[in-house]
């Protein structure tokens, strides 16, 4: 096809940079955390100061994470929202692998409330709380791994070996030293610690090092996935899903409209593959919008489809119709999708794109009849959440 790109957001530098500091100060603080539980006195000086920077390296960490976090939702291409950041396993978005980084996070602001209510909380029950740290690594690690579209890159895979190899490093040497564990248990708990990032590696391997990620990624909770405007590997027909009572979309025989709206383009995964995203409101169905997104391998300035998602919802993001792209010719997109009844239609886009590349007129044109409740679907948010006009 011959739709223009537009430019890739900031907005995701900015997340997977932060994403990338905020592991590499998770490693250093499990070090440090480490180092600490040991007693390790630094060389120079009289006081323990590890603990000390254990804690700034914490706190600090929280502001890296709200930056990480911050930036995800504001991007448009992600369709986070602030729910998906706490609630796990519900984002549009590759929802198992940032569901991992929603339990992360959830765990790691437990460890840090009830590290700075030490002195008011029992020395068991801090603990206890703090044992959380360990698995927070180990999410962090598969969130990072399974949701960003870099992970294959050398840089990344040389930040998470360095962090994952330090932390291993720090906790076999830290069962090693400790005099109060027995040959056997230390064994048994080293080959734990190795056994651990060991299958890491082949999931990595496998997953988000191997080929066709960025679909397989999409994978998991299909229907949480298929429920709002995002890059998602297209289902075979329409989507159908539960009802619940909403407002009522009319689309008759010959039905007519002018859509108009933005261009949105994700920045490319490791396979090459990027998302265009065109969302606009229908002018004679005032309260609902169309969005089409297509998945694709970029050519001569637009892209060659390989999947889509269609939707037409209402303006505060409930869904109507559901379905993919059947069709694909120069800027002319036709689509089929169905309502919750199972009720098809099939209808043509002719796109303009806008100078810049960014924004785009058009006229939609289709055949069919339906009349039927809204409906609404676990997961789904209004897209005034997810930080869409």
């Amino acid at each position: 096809m011959i739709l223009a790109t537009a430019t890739v957001s900031p907005l995701w530098y900015l997340s997977r940079s932060a994403g990338y500091v905020g592991l590499i100060l998770l490693g250093a603080i499990g070090v440090l955390g480490i180092v600490t539980a040991g007693n390790v006195r630094v060389a120079q000086g009289t006081k323990f100061v590890t603990p000390e920077v254990h804690r700034s390296l914490s706190l600090l960490a929280m502001v890296v994470l709200a930056v990480h976090v911050g930036a995800a939702v504001a991007d448009k291409y992600s369709f986070i929202g602030i729910k998906d950041v706490f609630v796990p396993f519900m984002s549009a978005y590759r929802p198992v692998w940032v569901g991992f980084g929603s339990v992360a996070v959830d765990l790691g602001i437990a460890v840090v409330i009830t590290s700075l209510l030490r002195v008011k909380m029992g020395y068991k029950s801090w603990r206890l709380v703090h044992w959380a740290s360990y698995p927070v690594f180990a999410l962090s690690i598969i969130h990072g791994l399974g949701s960003g579209t870099d992970s294959s890159l050398w840089i990344s895979k040389v930040i998470y070996l360095a962090v994952g190899g330090a932390l291993v490093a720090a906790i076999v040497a830290r069962l090693i030293a400790r005099k109060d564990l027995r040959a056997g248990a230390k064994a048994a708990l080293s080959g734990m610690t190795i056994a651990v990032p060991f299958v890491i590696v082949l999931w990595a391997l496998s997953g988000p090092f191997g080929a066709n990620w960025a679909k397989r990624a999409q994978t998991g909770l299909r229907q949480s996935l298929l429920a709002s405007n995002n890059v998602a590997s297209s289902s075979a027909g329409a989507t159908k899903i539960q009802p619940v009572a909403s407002p009522v979309l009319h689309l008759g025989s010959g039905y007519t409209s002018n859509w108009s709206g933005r261009i949105d383009q994700s920045p490319a995964n490791s396979q090459g593959d990027v998302a265009l995203r065109l969302i606009g409101n229908l002018s004679n169905s005032p309260g609902f919008e169309l969005s089409v997104v297509l998945i694709g391998t970029p050519l001569d300035g637009g892209i060659s489809m390989t999947s889509s998602v269609v939707e037409i919802a209402s303006n505060n993001g409930t869904p109507i119709y559901k379905g993919t792209v059947t069709s694909l010719q120069g800027t002319t997109i036709v689509s089929q999708v169905a309502n919750a009844a199972g009720e098809g239609f099939t209808f043509s886009a002719n796109i303009n794109l806008g100078s810049n590349g960014s924004s785009f007129t058009g006229a939609v044109a289709g055949s069919g009849s339906s009349s039927f409740s809204n409906l609404s679907t676990a997961g789904v948010q209004p897209r005034s959440e997810r930080g869409d006009q």
